[in-house]
Protein backbone atom coordinates (compact mmCIF):
# COMPACT_ATOMS: atom_id res chain seq x y z
CA UNK A 1 0.00 0.00 0.00
CA UNK A 2 1.39 3.36 -0.97
CA UNK A 3 1.62 6.30 1.38
CA UNK A 4 -1.14 8.04 -0.59
CA UNK A 5 -3.47 5.05 -0.24
CA UNK A 6 -2.75 4.83 3.48
CA UNK A 7 -3.53 8.53 3.91
CA UNK A 8 -6.76 8.11 1.95
CA UNK A 9 -7.91 5.18 4.12
CA UNK A 10 -7.01 7.04 7.31
CA UNK A 11 -9.08 9.98 6.06
CA UNK A 12 -12.03 7.64 5.41
CA UNK A 13 -11.74 6.23 8.92
CA UNK A 14 -11.68 9.77 10.32
CA UNK A 15 -14.72 10.71 8.25
CA UNK A 16 -16.63 7.59 9.32
CA UNK A 17 -15.87 8.12 12.99
CA UNK A 18 -16.20 11.91 13.23
CA UNK A 19 -18.67 13.09 10.62
CA UNK A 20 -21.51 11.24 12.34
CA UNK A 21 -20.80 13.33 15.43
CA UNK A 22 -21.06 16.53 13.42
CA UNK A 23 -23.94 16.00 11.02
CA UNK A 24 -25.31 12.42 11.41
CA UNK A 25 -29.16 10.65 8.96
CA UNK A 26 -28.58 12.04 5.51
CA UNK A 27 -26.86 9.35 3.48
CA UNK A 28 -23.78 10.10 1.46
CA UNK A 29 -21.81 7.57 -0.53
CA UNK A 30 -18.04 7.47 -0.49
CA UNK A 31 -16.41 5.51 -3.28
CA UNK A 32 -13.05 4.15 -2.23
CA UNK A 33 -10.08 4.27 -4.63
CA UNK A 34 -10.59 0.75 -5.98
CA UNK A 35 -14.06 1.91 -7.19
CA UNK A 36 -15.73 -1.37 -6.33
CA UNK A 37 -16.66 -0.80 -2.71
CA UNK A 38 -19.06 1.82 -1.41
CA UNK A 39 -19.55 2.99 2.16
CA UNK A 40 -22.76 4.74 3.22
CA UNK A 41 -22.48 7.12 6.15
CA UNK A 42 -25.62 8.24 7.94
CA UNK A 43 -25.69 11.94 8.67
CA UNK A 44 -27.91 13.57 11.33
CA UNK A 45 -29.41 17.01 11.10
CA UNK A 46 -27.59 19.11 13.74
CA UNK A 47 -30.98 20.33 15.00
CA UNK A 48 -31.66 16.76 16.14
CA UNK A 49 -28.47 16.41 18.19
CA UNK A 50 -28.39 16.94 21.95
CA UNK A 51 -25.27 17.82 23.90
CA UNK A 52 -24.19 16.59 27.31
CA UNK A 53 -25.51 19.83 28.85
CA UNK A 54 -28.86 19.29 27.12
CA UNK A 55 -28.99 15.79 28.59
CA UNK A 56 -28.40 17.09 32.11
CA UNK A 57 -31.67 19.00 31.74
CA UNK A 58 -33.61 16.29 29.91
CA UNK A 59 -33.12 13.65 32.61
CA UNK A 60 -35.36 15.79 34.84
CA UNK A 61 -38.13 16.14 32.25
CA UNK A 62 -40.30 13.00 32.51
CA UNK A 63 -42.36 13.96 29.46
CA UNK A 64 -39.28 13.31 27.30
CA UNK A 65 -38.49 9.67 26.59
CA UNK A 66 -34.80 8.77 26.79
CA UNK A 67 -34.13 5.46 25.04
CA UNK A 68 -30.92 3.47 25.38
CA UNK A 69 -30.64 1.32 22.25
CA UNK A 70 -27.71 -0.80 23.46
CA UNK A 71 -28.17 -4.49 24.16
CA UNK A 72 -29.32 -5.37 27.70
CA UNK A 73 -25.99 -7.02 28.56
CA UNK A 74 -24.17 -3.76 27.73
CA UNK A 75 -26.54 -1.79 29.97
CA UNK A 76 -26.23 -4.32 32.82
CA UNK A 77 -22.44 -4.20 32.59
CA UNK A 78 -21.95 -0.45 32.35
CA UNK A 79 -25.07 1.28 33.68
CA UNK A 80 -27.44 3.76 32.07
CA UNK A 81 -28.37 7.42 31.95
CA UNK A 82 -30.93 8.27 34.67
CA UNK A 83 -34.60 8.00 33.63
CA UNK A 84 -33.77 6.14 30.41
CA UNK A 85 -35.39 2.93 29.27
CA UNK A 86 -33.60 0.19 27.36
CA UNK A 87 -35.04 -0.70 23.97
CA UNK A 88 -32.35 -2.45 21.91
CA UNK A 89 -32.00 -1.11 18.37
CA UNK A 90 -33.48 -4.26 16.83
CA UNK A 91 -36.60 -3.86 18.99
CA UNK A 92 -37.29 -0.15 18.39
CA UNK A 93 -39.85 -0.70 15.63
CA UNK A 94 -41.68 -3.40 17.58
CA UNK A 95 -41.79 -1.34 20.79
CA UNK A 96 -42.92 1.90 19.16
CA UNK A 97 -45.24 0.55 16.48
CA UNK A 98 -46.37 -3.00 17.19
CA UNK A 99 -46.63 -3.13 20.99
CA UNK A 100 -49.92 -2.12 22.53
CA UNK A 101 -49.97 0.67 25.10
CA UNK A 102 -50.60 -1.90 27.82
CA UNK A 103 -47.71 -4.15 26.71
CA UNK A 104 -45.38 -1.17 26.53
CA UNK A 105 -46.37 0.03 30.02
CA UNK A 106 -45.93 -3.46 31.45
CA UNK A 107 -42.54 -4.00 29.82
CA UNK A 108 -40.99 -0.52 30.27
CA UNK A 109 -42.87 0.81 33.34
CA UNK A 110 -43.94 3.99 31.56
CA UNK A 111 -46.54 5.12 29.07
CA UNK A 112 -45.95 4.34 25.42
CA UNK A 113 -44.83 7.53 23.70
CA UNK A 114 -47.11 9.22 21.19
CA UNK A 115 -45.73 10.23 17.82
CA UNK A 116 -45.77 13.83 19.09
CA UNK A 117 -43.54 13.05 22.11
CA UNK A 118 -39.84 13.85 22.11
CA UNK A 119 -37.75 10.69 21.95
CA UNK A 120 -34.03 10.92 22.68
CA UNK A 121 -31.85 8.00 21.64
CA UNK A 122 -28.38 7.09 22.85
CA UNK A 123 -26.10 4.04 22.71
CA UNK A 124 -22.41 3.47 23.39
CA UNK A 125 -20.87 5.83 20.86
CA UNK A 126 -23.64 7.41 18.77
CA UNK A 127 -23.88 5.11 15.76
CA UNK A 128 -26.83 2.98 16.87
CA UNK A 129 -28.61 6.01 18.30
CA UNK A 130 -28.37 7.66 14.87
CA UNK A 131 -29.89 4.53 13.32
CA UNK A 132 -32.66 4.55 15.92
CA UNK A 133 -33.31 8.23 15.20
CA UNK A 134 -33.60 7.50 11.50
CA UNK A 135 -36.05 4.65 12.20
CA UNK A 136 -38.15 6.77 14.57
CA UNK A 137 -38.41 9.61 12.09
CA UNK A 138 -39.54 7.17 9.42
CA UNK A 139 -42.17 5.83 11.87
CA UNK A 140 -43.57 9.34 12.35
CA UNK A 141 -41.90 10.32 15.64
CA UNK A 142 -41.11 13.78 14.31
CA UNK A 143 -39.64 15.24 17.52
CA UNK A 144 -37.00 12.54 17.90
CA UNK A 145 -33.37 13.42 18.65
CA UNK A 146 -30.09 11.74 19.43
CA UNK A 147 -27.41 12.23 22.06
CA UNK A 148 -24.32 11.51 19.99
CA UNK A 149 -21.97 11.67 22.96
CA UNK A 150 -23.96 8.70 24.21
CA UNK A 151 -22.84 6.47 27.06
CA UNK A 152 -19.19 6.98 26.20
CA UNK A 153 -19.32 10.71 26.99
CA UNK A 154 -21.85 10.41 29.83
CA UNK A 155 -19.83 7.80 31.73
CA UNK A 156 -16.60 9.80 31.41
CA UNK A 157 -18.25 12.89 32.85
CA UNK A 158 -19.94 11.01 35.71
CA UNK A 159 -16.99 9.19 37.28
Amino acid sequence: MSCGQLCYYLLLILIESQITRILPCRTITIIKPNFNKQTDIKMVDPERVLSYDDMLKVIHQPQKVIIDVRNPDEVNTTGKIPSSINIPLDNVHNALVTMSHEEFRKHYQREKPASTDELIFYCQSGRRSSEALDKALKMGYTKSKTYLGSWSEWSKKHR
